[in-house]
């Protein structure tokens, strides 16, 4: 009845589902059709269950038809959905017969570019899937735990001590629990002797005990041990590296023979200042308190490192010149490899030298910190090399411990008798774009030339060496950066910042910042708006052209916390159902029991995602409690002449511009202020 009711009011023909062999799921999901105006007569039909009917609807939402498909489940739908939305093609699959939690994972794969095909098959579960993903996506050897006799939970120790340069050998054998594993992990990673505690024969909870004990003997210090004698007493420092003497009065004579079986009593018999103590028994204590024997500390190798054979520190961006003005040609914007050129090494941290207490037990000199795998794309890892190969030619970039390689389709000009250009790579253009043509790459697009109105679409940066006048027709859209000597009658959007000489008549839009870098550049005319800075020399024209400028995302950043916070609540709620749904299993069945069944292997899993949910949430509440810091300190900085017919938004506080000049507008209690630049 309520679905009837509320199509009524919604005034849809209800009389397509007001019948009782449609249960209430069913005519939601034809209401939701017919209110979205898709062919419902593709899904509409009482012995298709309502989770199906939702996939054909959102898919006939999406242009996607997937009603020739409605005998597979929803979950498998929903995969296929997804796959054909994002043009990755996962039928071979399902005709093979994998559930819909593998080809979630098989879908994330292909996303990726991971040639997962090698590793997987369908008795492999879609969390042992994800953890072989994981692995090949950071160039590990992932042959060291594809083993059928390993659960998802066992893997993901073994992938995570590959990522950590570990010797996992110490624990890769399936015959540990994954809990019993993690301990072993966990002892490699804090330098510790797992040969004490790594037995089979020792249950996880007693590793972790043994663990544990080793690290607080390797942290406590004892108290000194002293030993009184005739005329001196012997103190051994806690850490057994010194040995000194205290005399009962100095310039005592003592007898070496008699220091020397003193010394042997407390077993010091390394390090030991023989001329010391033939001083003190020719010429006496020089000192009450005096040093006998010194041990050798032990040293730290040192770490691993990353050599690179190119440059990692391609900043792509203009030089200014001593006159002011912007140099676009002679700038290193990118770098070319060619398949099979090695672009790094890594050479591993190398063994300390092993020291001597004073009692001549060795200490093991400690091994220097490894670095991560790198991670990336376009690139093989050989192990044996320890080096980093392009997989195919084309553009390089590094950073934030990765290494792309991105290929790149090179042209002359691009106009319309050559026809609209899709890559999905990069694109370098050697000539100009013309007017009505479509430039879309996945990664990069550079010009060397001029372009027109033609919109040219990267989910990477758009460099334009020489600029853009599209006539108002136009538009540049880029995931990173925008760059060009200049912008007019355009509209140019940034996920990162916008760069030019000058801007004029253009509606721009960046999340970071805007530069107008030329020491005379202009930004005037049109809709200007940025998240954190806009800087220029003259603000608006003598005209008097209206120039509206912006900088504000705090309502749309307040807006994204709180739906993140919400999100947050909600997969806490979740995941605490799951735990007391997991805590109830353990607590019921045998662990022999609960691993053979079904629903707990489930559990397992769905908490697993849940907890990295949880995990992205978090960091993306801190890069977003990061950027709202940078919008408290938005500005708009004109470094020469401010014009009429400016207005001027800061965090919602307005100013509309008089005639002055060099100054720094910023806001504070929704006013807008007025600063001097020095």
């Amino acid at each position: 009845m309520l679905q009837i009711r509320t199509g009524m009011e919604e005034h849809l023909p209800v009389e397509v589902y007001a019948s009782p062999k449609y249960d209430w799921f069913q005519m939601d999901e034809i209401r939701k059709g017919l209110k979205s105006g898709v062919d419902i007569e593709k899904y509409a039909s009482p012995d298709i269950p309502f989770d199906v009917m939702r996939q054909i609807r959102e898919g006939l939402e999406e242009g996607i038809d997937l009603s020739q498909a409605k005998n597979f489940k929803a979950g498998v739908l929903k995969e296929l959905r997804i796959a054909t939305r994002k043009k990755i093609d996962i039928s071979q699959y399902i005709w093979q017969g994998y559930d819909e939690e593998q080809l979630e994972e098989i879908r994330i794969a292909l996303e990726n570019r991971i040639d997962i095909d090698p590793y997987i098959s369908v008795d492999k579960r879609g969390a042992v899937i994800r953890e072989i993903a994981l692995g090949l996506a950071e160039n590990l050897d992932v042959s060291c735990y594809s083993d059928e006799k390993m659960n998802w939970r066992q893997m993901r120790q073994i992938r995570i001590g590959l990522e950590k340069r570990l010797d996992v050998t110490a624990y890769k054998n399936a015959l540990y629990s994954w809990q019993q594993m993690r301990e072993i992990r966990l002892g490699l990673e804090n330098g510790l002797d797992i040969s004490k505690y790594n037995s089979f024969l020792y249950t996880a909870s007693e590793m972790e005990r043994r663990r544990l004990k080793l690290m607080d003997e390797a942290i406590q210090t004892a108290e000194e041990e002293k030993t009184e004698y005739n005329d001196f007493v012997l103190i051994v420092s806690s850490d057994e590296m010194e040995a000194h003497i205290v005399v009962s009065e100095v310039g005592i004579k003592i007898q070496k023979e008699y220091i020397l079986n003193a010394l042997q009593n407390q077993n010091i018999v390394y390090g030991i200042d023989e001329a010391m103590l033939d001083d003190i028994e020719n010429n006496g204590a020089n000192n009450e308190i005096i040093k006998i024997a010194q041990g050798t500390p032990a040293t730290t190798g040192n770490d691993g490192w990353y050599e690179y054979l190119f440059d990692p520190d391609i900043k792509a961006t203009p030089i200014i010149l001593e006159d002011g003005a912007v140099d676009y040609q002679h700038v290193k914007w990118f770098e070319m490899v060619k398949a099979g050129q090695t672009v790094a090494y890594y050479h591993p941290a190398e063994p300390g030298k092993d020291g001597t207490k004073v009692t001549g037990e060795v200490i093991p000199g400690a091994r220097g910190k490894e670095k991560p795998a790198i991670k990336g794309s376009g690139i093989k890892y050989h192990p044996t090399e320890f080096a980093y190969v392009a997989a195919v030619d084309g553009k390089i970039d590094a950073g934030d411990g990765r290494i792309d390689i991105s290929e790149v389709l090179q042209l002359d000009d691009v106009t319309r008798s050559t026809g609209n250009v899709y890559f999905n790579g990069s694109i370098y253009v050697r000539g100009t774009i013309g007017d009505g043509v479509e430039v879309k790459a996945e990664k990069d697009i550079l010009v060397d030339g001029f372009t027109e109105s033609a919109a040219l679409d990267a989910g990477g940066n758009i460099i334009l060496k020489k600029g853009n006048n599209a006539g108002g027709r136009g538009y540049i859209r880029a995931g990173g950066n925008v760059i060009g000597r200049f912008f007019e009658n355009t509209r140019v959007t940034a996920g990162g910042s916008i760069k030019a000489d000058y801007c004029l008549k253009c509606i721009i839009r960046a999340e970071n910042s805007i530069e107008i870098m030329n020491t005379n550049g202009m930004l005037a005319g049109g809709m200007i708006f940025a998240g954190e800075r806009i800087e220029c020399y003259s603000l608006g024209n003598a005209a008097g052209l209206a120039t509206k400028v912006t900088v504000d995302r705090k309502k749309e950043q307040e807006a994204e916390m709180a739906k993140l916070e919400q999100k947050q609540k909600e997969i806490d709620k979740e995941l605490q159902l799951l735990q007391n749904a997991y805590t109830d299993f353990q607590r019921k069945f045998t662990p022999e029991e609960r691993n053979n069944n079904q629903m707990y292997i489930k559990l397992e899993s769905a908490i697993y995602t849940k907890e990295n949910e949880k995990k992205e949430v978090a960091e993306a509440q801190a890069d977003l409690q990061e950027k709202m810091q940078r919008n408290r300190i938005a500005k708009v900085i004109a470094k020469g002449p401010v014009y009429e017919s400016v207005l001027v938004n800061v965090n919602g506080a307005q100013w509309r511009s008089k005639r002055i000049s060099n100054i720094t507008l910023k806001d504070s209690d929704n006013k807008i202020f007025i600063y001097r630049n020095y």
